[in-house]
């Protein structure tokens, strides 16, 4: 904006020229006039553009891109013909060396800000691959302006409107393939797409994962009731795909908007896949339609090392994994602890888990199923009153409990329940790994955990997800003596 132009006419409607600074954390990108934020669709850090202020709120205004005036020095040309209207990897426009530079930032900025903690951010480790790193991808049927049916991805800022993709360049090859047959076969079948609105139509969402490691494809078709026509998908799809071990249909008459149902059937192949990761011995990990995996397998090695390092592992330790899911974790750090013992929610999970460490040989690993907040605290002889020390306590048997000797957690994008970070403090490991994917509660847990038990060592951020506002962290904390 040109310095002559007063903040007052920073209001709906008013056509302003704005400097972009900077990204604020989530992806918006940011303009100042004389300290008052402007909040900037379809612009990028170091461009100048003709903006159009279509929100004014009380400490800051949104406005939307019309042209670009001078563009930034960081900006490249996309691959992707959909970044301007996909709400996925919206930064394919962005020098990737500034995406990590911006989240380095971004992640410090939430500790200082969100947690009062001043603390030496890392240098995010890069992502091995730009392009083709998502071993799964959800993608949503629709209809176009005209009618049509459409399968793609949805459109940036609408969770109910999609476009019909032609290639996606984050997902695995093969998925874009899938799509398009997809797509194919449900409109020469005549099938209807579901609209949430009217709470009507038959087809959801097309859900493509692959085994990076093992090149096993599972097909999940998520629909509204069964169709005769679902049988002769899944041979169309089979017989097109060598590769696809699984043809999975998913039913939900659910208004929900999420790409799972209530009833599974296999319409081919089996119910779960395969995926490797490489080192901490060779692990291979059964993985079904419901299992949380890591989404990016090469970068998932690279997390779990970095959370290898956090917990300095001598051998002898026994390690409590919370949120532990199918076991991602748990079982990497069973083979250079003498015990891992993990805590998740999901009875479905709880079970991958518990066949993927038979499956691997490993023994020295057990599984509680339960919330968090019970779990320790009846597992763990974490009660409600408090306790002396870190030993003798008594579990729900009345047995003494063992000791932790470390910690990790991998919490939901809300962080860590008030409940589990008050008895993390009083359990008392020595050392605690703390695995993030929202560096907002990140910053907000770890101010807790530092309030008296607790002090930070380091954090380092994991670009797990490039070209998009995505942030992973591993937090590394010690015991104050």
């Amino acid at each position: 904006m040109t310095p002559e132009t007063p903040v007052s006419e920073v209001k709906k409607g008013a056509a302003l020229e704005l400097e972009v600074r900077d990204l604020a954390y989530g992806g918006a990108a940011l303009a100042k006039v004389d300290g008052f934020v402007v909040f900037v669709e379809n612009a990028l850090p170091g461009d100048l553009v003709a903006a159009t202020v279509f929100r004014r709120k009380r400490q800051y205004a949104e406005a939307r891109a019309e042209r670009i005036l001078r563009p930034s020095p960081a900006r490249v040309v996309p691959r992707c013909e959909h970044v301007p209207i996909c709400g996925g990897c919206r930064f394919q426009d962005l020098a990737y060396g500034e995406q990590l530079r911006h989240k380095e930032r971004q992640v410090a900025e939430c500790l200082a800000h969100l947690g009062g903690i001043s603390a030496a951010v890392r240098e995010a480790i890069p992502a091995p691959s730009l392009f083709h790193y998502r071993n799964k991808m959800e993608f949503s049927f629709g209809r176009d302006p005209s009618g049509a049916l459409t399968l793609g991805l949805h459109r940036r800022g609408f969770f109910d409107r999609s476009f019909d993709l032609r290639r996606c360049h984050i997902a695995r090859p093969i998925a874009s393939e899938i799509v398009s047959e997809t797509r194919a076969w449900a409109i020469a079948e005549g099938l209807e797409p579901y609209e949430t609105r009217r709470h009507t139509g038959l087809l959801r969402y097309l859900v493509v994962r692959e085994g990076t490691r093992t090149g096993q494809v599972m097909v999940n078709l998520v629909a509204s009731e069964p169709h005769p026509s679902f049988a002769g998908f899944a041979e169309r799809i089979v017989a097109r795909f060598p590769s696809v071990a699984s043809v999975l249909l998913n039913l939900s008459r659910r208004r929900a908007q999420i790409a799972v149902g209530d009833e599974e059937r296999v319409l081919a192949g089996k119910d779960r896949i395969e995926e490797r990761l490489f080192g901490f011995g060779g692990l291979t990990f059964e993985i079904s339609s419901g299992s949380f995996f890591q989404t990016n397998t090469e970068q998932a090695e690279r997390l779990l090392e970095t959370a290898l390092e956090g917990l300095a592992l001598q051998g002898h330790e026994r390690v409590l994994d919370v949120y532990s899911g199918t076991g991602t974790f748990t079982l990497p750090i069973s083979r250079r602890a003498r015990e891992a013992v993990g805590i998740e929610s999901s009875e479905s999970a709880v079970r991958d888990a518990e066949r993927n460490a038979a499956r691997n040989g490993i023994e020295n690993v057990r599984f509680i199923q339960g919330e968090a907040v019970e779990s320790l605290r009846d597992h763990f002889g974490l009660g409600t009153a408090p306790d002396s020390g870190d030993s003798g306590r008594s579990g729900e048997s009345g047995r003494p409990v063992e000791a932790i000797d470390a910690v990790l957690v991998d919490p939901p994008r809300a962080g860590l329940h008030p409940g589990v970070v008050a008895r993390l403090i009083r359990l008392g490991a020595p050392r605690l790994v703390y695995v993030s994917c929202n560096p907002a509660t990140l910053g907000r847990d770890l101010a807790l955990l530092c309030e008296s038990r607790y002090t930070l060592e380091w954090v380092r951020p994991i670009d797990m997800f490039p070209h998009t506002p995505h942030i992973e962290c591993v937090a590394a904390l010690k015991r104050v003596p």
